[in-house]
């Protein structure tokens, strides 16, 4: 339905051309879908390839196509989104019926631009069922098909492959019964060994060596007959066992700690040592030094810091912080965050944007990451960051009306400097993922490596990752 329609609406409007170049030059996070050719050139395109361009869209036409229009495709992928969620309620079902139900008020839009005649479009008729379908049988995501996908991949179409193209059922159920006797087979004789051994240690309770190399070879001993899966690293009771104590060996400061809604996670060594002066001229951070003073001044004024361990700093280059769902409040799979200097490859940097809680009165700020560093002889990590301001609207919650995202500027001073600031490491809340506002249109001389660095203006992308716009909508 996305790639088939909304996509198609977008770009008859907006112009195949310009559509392609304003994804062409969006700065990604890492693990993130990147389309250095743009979208309207696509062949073969899969489901990982329609939610990439979902991230983007919205953010990416605003401006450029009418506001009835924008407001139709707007909700029809608020529609898609909150159907999503892993649990409702009589409200956010409510929320739901809702933007299917503002899609079809404002659908006329896109009939008067002339890119659709009708709606007898099949695909558009499944969304009237899926509010009942909830109601009946619960959350749609729990009914994901992927896992039964995989298991035909792996016990019918590889096999499949491997057979002389004769016979596949024969073939398929013979491999798959001598299969199974094989696991059956290794399994035994695996207790069997383990039982051995366990009387051998009995006997030879000081043999550890043995132990351990056994132990070693029994963790793949069966691993032929299982299917490998990623496994999401836990910093939040990886920082809980440094705090206690579990793991001596492990240097201070330690580099993986939490607050109770984020975990991070540094490498063990530092990309950079520098000075501040030399931090400062290679990062092209004039005002760092005078940032840090502030820190220290505006700070707890229990923490001493000597002179010569606010001269020398460890800088890093990349951060990863993990999070927790918003609804089940289980663990996502960590996000990397780059501040990384100007280079050949990279001449205006890469520094990613982030949400900080730096004054709890006023509420959380948007900041794009410049420097990742650790005073020496000290246990704090600190980070320099440059602010955003959010761009007043005509409503009370300065969000654009139709969107929903609010349009951010650069916070400068009076004599054009970028206002910055030093904030400890534990204020960063989340990964966040900007968009310039392209308006009418992108510049043309603007690049992927320099997009960001010329613009003033951003959107604040909700529709970056669920997770996020779970947190960013009122719904």
């Amino acid at each position: 339905m996305f790639w088939d329609h909304d996509v198609k609406w977008c770009i008859d409007v907006t112009g195949a051309t310009k559509l392609d170049f304003c994804f062409s030059i969006i700065q990604t996070l890492v693990g993130y879908w990147a389309f250095s050719k743009g979208i309207p050139r696509l062949k073969q395109v899969t489901g990982h390839d329609h939610r990439a361009v979902q991230h983007y869209i919205i953010a990416t036409v605003t401006g450029s196509i009418p506001r009835k229009f924008l407001t139709a495709i707007c909700t029809l992928l608020d529609f898609c989104y909150l159907a999503q969620v892993p649990s409702f309620t009589t409200w956010s079902l409510e929320q739901v019926a809702s933007s299917l139900q503002e899609f079809h008020n404002h659908k006329e839009a896109i009939v008067s631009e002339g890119i659709q005649v009708d709606w007898q479009i099949p695909k558009l008729e499944l969304p009237q069922s899926v509010v009942l379908s909830i109601w009946q049988s619960g959350a749609v995501m729990q009914w994901s098909a992927d896992i039964t996908e995989h298991a035909h991949i792996e016990e019918i179409k590889v096999l499949a492959c491997a057979g002389n193209n004769q016979n596949y059922n024969n073939q398929i159920v013979c491999h798959l019964d001598q299969l199974d006797k094989c696991l059956h087979f290794d399994l035994a004789t695996y207790i069997q060994q383990h039982m051995d051994r366990c009387r051998t240690d009995d006997e030879n309770p000081s043999d550890s060596d043995v132990e351990e190399e056994y132990e070693a070879d029994g963790e793949g001993y069966l691993s032929a007959y299982s299917t490998l899966t990623c496994q999401i690293p836990n910093y939040f009771s990886i920082s809980v066992s440094l705090l206690l104590g579990k793991v001596p060996s492990v240097p201070k400061p330690y580099c993986t700690f939490a607050t109770p809604m984020t975990g991070f996670h540094l490498s063990t060594k530092p990309s950079f040592w520098l000075t501040i002066d030399e931090a400062s001229v290679t990062y092209q951070l004039p005002d760092l030094e005078h940032a840090l003073v502030t820190f220290f001044a505006n700070g707890d004024t229990s923490f001493q810091v000597s002179q010569q361990a606010i001269t020398k700093l460890q800088i890093w280059h990349k951060l990863h912080v993990q999070q927790l769902s918003y609804h089940n409040k289980t663990l996502l799979s960590p996000q990397t965050l780059h501040a990384i200097l100007p280079s050949m490859a990279h001449p205006y940097g890469q520094y990613d944007s982030i949400i900080t809680s730096i004054h709890p009165k006023t509420g959380h700020s948007v900041s794009q990451l410049h420097l990742i560093f650790h005073l020496t002889r000290s246990d704090l990590f600190l980070t320099y960051v440059q602010h955003f301001n959010i761009v007043p609207q005509s409503n009370p919650s300065n969000v654009n009306p139709v969107t929903g995202m609010h349009l951010l500027r650069q916070a400068v001073q009076n004599n054009g400097q970028q206002v910055g600031e030093v904030i400890p490491l534990t204020l960063i809340c989340s990964p966040a993922h900007l968009v310039p506002n392209f308006g009418r249109g992108a510049h043309p001389c603007l690049t992927c490596l320099s997009s960001y660095e010329f613009s003033n203006k951003f959107w604040l992308n909700k529709y970056w990752m669920k997770e996020f716009y779970y947190v960013l909508s009122p719904a």
